[in-house]
């Protein structure tokens, strides 16, 4: 009897353990998450600013923001992966975490498309296309992480 105690004792405290890492395991995902967006959206911005400053020429704007897109391109089709899996333990909310993540990614790479596009002779359009993206993404991520 004593052996049955401890073997149910035993699994119940690999569950309880087992919950704790993957709870830890989602909120590291979404700490990182959230430092990738912001990092990202930061990222473009200086970019444009240093091409508005005749920093970066118009080559460069388009080698970093395509090395940007094609990140977020790559991030996007992971995540997408996961929205999908309701058996790997996520919760409904962390489902739409996923999505709205992957909603900002969208937003980003079409930030960091329209400015390559400027730089490389686009014109307003693109330049519209940076801005309006640019716009949307600072929503997203001020709603994923809870700014004002």
């Amino acid at each position: 009897m004593k052996l049955i105690a401890v073997i149910l004792l035993t699994f119940s405290g690999f569950s309880v353990a087992r919950a704790q890492c993957d709870a830890d395991v989602r909120e590291a995902f979404g700490g990182t998450a959230s430092i990738m967006i912001y990092n990202t959206y930061i990222t473009i911005g200086a970019i444009a600013d240093a091409h508005v400053n005749d920093v970066y020429d118009a080559a460069r704007v388009k080698e970093l923001m395509g090395e940007q897109a094609s990140m977020m391109q790559s991030v996007i089709g992971m995540l997408d992966k996961c929205k999908v899996a309701k058996s790997n333990g996520l919760s409904a909310d962390d489902v739409l975490y996923v999505e709205e993540l992957i909603g900002c990614l969208e937003s980003l790479k079409g930030e960091a498309e329209g400015l390559s596009d400027y730089a490389n002779g686009g014109g307003e359009e693109a330049k519209n296309r940076y801005n309006d993206n640019r716009d949307k993404a600072w929503g997203q991520i001020k709603s994923l992480l809870g700014l004002e």
